[in-house]
């Protein structure tokens, strides 16, 4: 099985924006957000949620689901699961 690496989503945002040629400005403009919002992502200093999960799909034609994977798988790798080893299950 092949394992990937999780990206944050601004990194997929800034791609995603560069191979359609347009500008963070421009697409914040266009979805209704500051431009901030948009580099925020762009350079990973901000996450995803579901309402601009909904409004990039919009904008550039992935689905809201698309980007908050992204989110959620990024957010999962950067979790220490050692912190939790003292943890046991809930017993039934």
């Amino acid at each position: 099985m092949k394992h990937i690496t999780p990206v944050h989503p601004g990194l997929v945002l800034r791609d995603e924006l560069e191979e359609i040629e347009v500008s963070q400005t421009a697409l914040a403009e266009h979805i209704g957000v500051l431009p901030k919002t948009i580099n925020e992502i762009c350079r990973q200093k901000r996450g995803i949620s579901a309402e601009m999960a909904v409004k990039l799909s919009k904008a550039l034609g992935a689905t809201p689901q698309f980007w908050l994977n992204l989110q959620k798988n990024w957010e999962l790798s950067q979790v220490d699961a050692t912190k939790f080893a003292d943890i046991d299950p809930v017993a039934a």
